[in-house]
């Protein structure tokens, strides 16, 4: 009886922290779904502003602000979309170990 509680307890607690990674995951892959392009949209109209001298295209934002800032939110964004595909496999890893904890206590 014990040993069912106990893995009943594991299994819930390992998918409790599976459903917030899975929501932590979400928000990480949207944000690099939508800042990856942005970012790079966004560098692409500074170098064109800067080549082609086109200040009056964007009023208040410089070229240069526009490049690095650009490049710097795609290279973030990026970044959390990789990120988060190593905490996934970081929560199947820890599944693995959880089902060989709980396949053993149900040995004995």
């Amino acid at each position: 009886m014990a040993v069912k509680i106990k893995v009943f307890l594991y299994y819930t607690g390992f998918w409790i922290v599976f459903a917030i990674t899975f929501a932590v995951m979400f928000v990480m892959l949207a944000a690099a779904i939508m800042g990856i392009p942005f970012g790079l949209m966004m560098s692409v109209l500074g170098v064109a502003v800067l080549v082609f001298r086109a200040d009056f295209v964007i009023s208040e934002l410089s070229p240069e602000l526009m490049l690095f800032a650009g490049l710097a939110g795609a290279f973030l964004t990026a970044f959390l979309g990789l990120l988060a595909i190593k905490l996934g496999y970081a929560v199947s890893r820890l599944f693995l170990r959880i089902k060989r904890r709980c396949d053993r206590l149900r040995e004995w």
